[in-house]
């Protein structure tokens, strides 16, 4: 820390040279299936007694994705980039496929994709963990 002439200190940060997450901890790697029990948890919780309103799907779809936000952030994923997407749409019997394709480090970048359906709506939720240094 270094004083100014005020009495206000400057936090000086070095750099650590860690470039992978196991180099902070054992669990600090973005791991799938913990991601996914969130998921699983927050749509269940937050979408089974839901009807479809196409006035109030876009604000539903925003507040799940702050919600799994952050319950992942908890997980202790800090040092990674978190993007979540929602989907939202009613149910009659259309079929849906919802596809991504990512540019990723393999060995540290990963995702979670979870589904929930029931009779008037049907939400697909995705995380994707981008590792960043």
């Amino acid at each position: 820390m270094h004083a100014h002439a005020q009495g206000i200190r400057e936090l000086v940060y070095e750099n650590t040279f860690i470039t992978e997450p196991e180099g902070y901890g054992e669990n600090t790697k973005f791991q799938r299936h913990k991601v996914q029990a969130v998921l699983k948890q927050v749509l269940k919780e937050r979408m089974e007694k839901q009807k479809y309103d196409p006035v109030k799907g876009a604000q539903i779809a925003k507040q799940l994705a702050d919600d799994l936000r952050e319950k992942v952030k908890l997980l202790g994923y800090d040092r990674y980039k978190l993007i979540i997407q929602v989907t939202i749409g009613q149910k009659i019997g259309q079929a849906m496929r919802i596809v991504s394709r990512c540019l990723w480090d393999t060995t540290t970048d990963n995702f979670a994709s979870e589904y929930f359906e029931n009779e008037s709506l049907y939400c697909v939720c995705q995380v994707y963990g981008l590792y960043y240094e």
